[in-house]
């Protein structure tokens, strides 16, 4: 689907990631050190607002790298309105739509209702879609993901790729266990008396409360808190972060896949997509009208 791999936790590689098998806290506050809170704190604190994002209207310029050569370049409007209604428009005037009416592929004159099985792979990537936004609105207005436990924690320079661990090494790190994030395992169906944890390192500008790199792992345990599924994690490279409607935004996002070096796993040299924000708004006037066909 055109929009779907443009934002994040699209990554399924199976390769080892860190063990996350121990209960998180619940507490009004999230448990952790003194230090780590506080740089947490001001990282929530500079993209809170009275009034939290629930919409968005913004225009993407996407690079899809499918390997280390290829790249594919596409440019696309993405529409979205709390709780879950979206409509992503490409140049072409191609369209997907989940509204208050259905789902919907357009195509010119064409509007074709996506119902029955034939619609089964469609109607699944606009909940991946909706997944997106989340992500999206999750990185915009970061109090959003209420971490129930926060700890200092150490630049993974062993997982990053070679050109970053640089740069890591001047951040703040701190990790975090939420489950605001939306990976592709979290759309599977879980068994009875499963859960998922998910846990992000993330590197913070070492004055300034703003996110560099993160790190989100994904994992699902059983009821006996044993791991049984595969981990799922990405890397994220936000840059060139600037105010948007109040909020900071990366106007630059690079989204780094697992792969192996040297047989160890690592996030890949290269990004497998890179979005540039190219404008819009994060307070968009439309209601759920804006998402009928």
């Amino acid at each position: 689907m055109f929009f779907l791999p443009f934002f994040l936790l699209f990554l399924q590689d199976p390769v080892a990631t860190p063990e996350a098998t121990t209960e998180p806290v619940a507490s009004a506050q999230p448990a952790g050190d003194a230090d780590a809170k506080s740089a947490w704190d001001a990282l929530a604190k500079a993209t809170l607002d009275e009034k939290p994002v629930t919409a968005f209207d913004l225009v993407f310029h996407l690079r899809v790298r499918p390997d280390d050569i290829q790249t594919n370049d596409l440019a696309a409007r993405y529409r979205f309105l709390s709780p879950g209604f979206v409509r992503a428009t490409l140049e072409s005037g191609r369209e997907h739509l989940r509204g208050p009416a259905g789902d919907y592929l357009m195509d010119g004159e064409e509007v074709l209702k996506l119902v029955g099985r034939e619609a089964a792979e469609d109607k699944k990537q606009l909940d991946e879609a909706v997944g997106v936004a989340k992500n999206f609105l999750a990185l915009t207005d970061l109090a959003r993901l209420k971490p129930r436990e926060v700890q200092s924690a150490e630049a993974p320079l062993q997982l990053l790729p070679s050109d970053l661990t640089e740069r890591a090494k001047g951040l703040r790190w701190i990790s975090i266990t939420t489950d605001g994030f939306h990976l592709l395992s979290s759309s599977a169906k879980l068994p009875e008396g499963a859960r998922r944890v998910q846990h992000a390192l993330l590197g913070l500008h070492a004055k300034d409360p703003i996110l560099e790199l993160a790190v989100i792992v994904e994992n699902t345990l059983g009821a006996d808190g044993l791991q049984i599924a595969k981990p799922s994690q990405v890397l994220l490279d936000l840059r060139q972060s600037a105010a948007l409607d109040g909020f900071q935004v990366p106007r630059h996002l690079r989204v780094h896949s697992l792969g192996l070096v040297n047989s160890a796993p690592r996030f890949r040299q290269k990004p497998a997509y890179e979005l540039w924000l190219r404008g819009g708004t994060l307070r968009p006037e439309f209601t759920a009208d804006a998402f009928r066909p």
